[in-house]
């Protein structure tokens, strides 16, 4: 074969091949459905019959309560009533399929049982934990000592069969420059003391609704990871807080606060001298 029709061949195969690639041909105004897929060209008429979300008005008053839509149908306040208080406010409550059939024993309708599990807030799967040191330096010091003997922070929180361990360790706290890391002059006119406060945060998963008590302690241990773990010498110092751990709520923000206190002959020595639980839900 001659060099240049041998070209012309190896021309000819090319533009087949151009063309073997290409879509299939559509008929005019058709789009590919390839090129549908992939997510960034819509066609409007595939919506037909789509419907948006209800949007309701919210209320600011406070969600409702399970006791609350069991008083509203005892005291005879139409189903209609209710779920509108249910759609402007919602519910804090529990809508398991055991506090629904609860709900039917008592004598509340099934359009009310329909609304309220349809409105009811998500149920509580984590929470927003935030937990600030205090160093308070020894007095008349102009700085707070970075310097600690080996020690470890704990808070335990059960969580039905297991437990959450929060740990700090308090050498490395006390040596490094954190994110929110501040000190707070606390002079008064009979005595010059200085405090460093360091604060973490983040959110944390605690999935089993119930009644809890969470611990809060210092160990030289830094292999304690529940509360069985906890050494007897240990325990006489630990501090526990009580709690509610609801099914639902608008606010999910616990706050730990420990205050160490620099011993005033030793100055790598703190003494773990208060500590303070609190949780806001509403």
């Amino acid at each position: 074969m001659k060099p240049f029709r041998a070209a012309l061949v190896l021309l000819a195969l090319a533009a087949f091949g151009a063309a073997a690639q290409q879509p299939a041909p559509t008929s005019p105004g058709q789009v590919p459905r390839k090129v549908l897929d992939e997510g960034y060209l819509f066609n409007i008429v595939d919506w037909d019959g789509g419907q948006l979300p209800k949007l309701y008005e919210r209320s600011d008053q406070l969600p409702l309560s399970l006791d609350d839509i069991r008083q509203l149908s005892a005291n005879k306040f139409g189903d209609a009533a209710i779920i509108k208080m249910l759609e402007e406010r919602r519910c804090a409550c529990d809508a398991s399929v055991d506090a629904l059939i609860g709900l039917k024993k008592a004598g509340v309708s099934e359009a009310v049982i329909a609304a309220l599990s349809l409105h009811a807030l998500p149920p509580n799967r984590g929470l927003n934990l935030k937990i600030a040191l205090d160093f308070e330096g020894a007095a008349g010091a102009d700085q707070v000592s970075n310097q600690a003997r080996k020690g470890y922070l704990y808070l335990i929180i059960p969580d039905g069969d297991r437990e959450r361990v929060f740990f700090a360790d308090l050498q490395s706290v006390l040596a490094g420059r954190w994110q929110h890391d501040a000190l707070v002059d606390n002079t008064d006119m009979l005595l010059a003391k200085k405090v460093r406060r360091v604060a973490f945060e983040a959110r944390v998963p605690l999935k089993v609704h119930e009644h809890k008590k969470a611990l809060v302690f210092t160990s030289t241990r830094p292999d304690i990871y529940r509360s069985a773990d906890i050494p007897p010498a240990d325990r006489a110092g630990v501090q526990t807080f009580e709690f509610d751990y609801p099914t639902s709520s608008l606010q999910q923000n616990c706050t730990l606060q420990v205050l160490y206190r620099q011993d005033a002959m030793l100055p790598d020595q703190w003494h773990l001298v208060r500590s303070h639980f609190e949780c806001e839900w509403d």
